[in-house]
């Protein structure tokens, strides 16, 4: 069937040998709408002949890059990365915004650069290209160095992160301008819009009330079958509205929280209910979060 968006990710897919190829294949199907580049940048920051590649890409449409992004201050970076990026990032958004291809931040958020989610989404706003930033509290995946993790109580969820954007962006972002995706399960993702105008930022809140478009979403904790049936964005009106301001794209300024899930934070309903999907080696879809979390009949044949 139809693919709305497929994300080409990794490791880093850059490095793959037939990595432009791929996405021109993608970008000629009939049946895929969107493609999303998730990478590091190191390759778009040093590379002119790739970066022109891509330049092409983003004139065919349908394609944004899914930027590596730490933070705009050094705490973080070397918990994370083991280097400070910045540079080398910066680089990556001034060759995107050279070739006019989209940029969607995706920052990692630890307890090192929780105090910097305000910073990083006044960091976005202030450039045209950006389009958005997702903040992914940390999960662990099975890559992480022995003990990384291992006390829950030091472990982010979605409301630290809700609550460090309110308080440091001084009143320019309201709760009420976030909502739970409608989409799979509402603890999956949380959404919210901040609008660039002439006369400077403005609340999506100013333009519309989200609890007045959230359907079956607004007043439930416990779901029927037939609600899960008509859960998806397209079916609900909060759906429709969300597709509109992506179509803005120069406009609205998307914020996401996107919460992946791991062994300390597994949740049987958001995986019976995931709508983000890896294609496996076997053709097979699974759920992000259980793909990731090593379960026996993912890995690798010996």
């Amino acid at each position: 069937g139809k693919i709305e968006l497929l994300q080409l990710s990794g490791g880093e897919p850059t490095l793959h040998p037939q990595i432009i190829e791929l996405i021109e294949w993608a970008q000629a199907h009939a049946h895929i709408d969107y493609i999303v580049l998730n990478t590091n940048g190191l390759r778009i920051a040093r590379d002119d002949d790739f970066a022109r590649a891509l330049q092409k890409a983003a004139r065919n449409g349908g394609i944004q890059l899914y930027l590596q992004f730490d933070g705009p201050g050094a705490e973080g970076q070397k918990t994370l990365r083991g280097a400070d990026l910045r540079r080398i990032r910066q680089m990556a958004i001034e060759r995107c915004a050279e070739v006019r291809l989209p940029v969607t931040l995706a920052m990692t958020v630890i307890p090192e650069n929780l105090g910097q989610v305000g910073d990083a989404i006044r960091f976005g706003l202030a450039q045209p290209t950006i389009h958005g930033i997702t903040f992914q509290p940390m999960f662990g995946s099975g890559r992480l160095p022995m003990g990384h993790l291992q006390q829950p109580t030091d472990r982010l969820n979605a409301a630290d992160i809700v609550n460090a954007a309110l308080t440091q962006c001084g009143g320019l972002l309201k709760a009420r301008d976030l909502t739970p995706l409608p989409c799979g399960d509402p603890n999956c993702a949380i959404i919210g819009y901040l609008i660039r105008t002439a006369a400077g930022v403005r609340s999506v809140s100013d333009y519309l009330d989200f609890s007045a478009l959230q359907g079956f979403l607004k007043d439930k904790l416990k779901y029927s079958l037939e609600d899960l049936a008509r859960c998806g964005c397209e079916l609900e009106p909060l759906g429709h509205v969300l597709k509109d301001l992506e179509v803005g794209v120069h406009d609205t300024f998307r914020i996401m929280i996107k919460p992946f899930m791991d062994a300390w934070t597994w949740d049987q309903d958001r995986i019976d209910r995931c709508c983000t999907h890896v294609i496996r080696p076997d053709g097979k879809l699974d759920s992000f979060c259980r793909y990731y979390s090593g379960f026996p009949d993912v890995k690798p044949a010996p």
